[in-house]
């Protein structure tokens, strides 16, 4: 069985993900239908209507994740909606980390397993 190379890192602990300077500087759309731009969503279903739950929390986990720069974060999030839907985001563990490195205020919305 093949070996990675010495000093591998999975794709997850590479890729650059982007975290905000602050929560108060994401100031994007609350509600109606959004449609992101080609470099955050490539999927062919890149419009969102935000007042489908499952959308909002969709358009979330791909901006956060596919975002290039902070301004991708300010012009497509909103801070106190990131907040409130924090704990119900499936993101990789390293870009909840990281985010919650920098914004303890996420770490405390999530649940505490029991």
């Amino acid at each position: 069985m093949a070996r990675p190379p010495v000093g591998y890192l999975p794709y997850g602990e590479r890729k650059p993900y982007v975290v905000a300077d602050s929560l108060a500087a994401l100031k994007g759309p609350t509600c109606g239908v959004v449609s992101l731009p080609r470099h955050l969503d490539w999927s062919g279903r890149a419009e969102y209507d935000l007042s489908r739950p499952a959308r909002l929390v969709g358009m979330y986990k791909v901006v956060l994740s596919e975002a290039g720069s902070v301004e991708d974060l300010c012009a497509w999030l909103d801070g106190g909606l990131l907040l409130q839907l924090w704990p119900s985001l499936w993101l990789p563990p390293q870009l909840r980390r990281r985010w919650e490195e920098r914004f303890p205020e996420l770490a405390a919305a999530r649940p505490v397993a029991a």
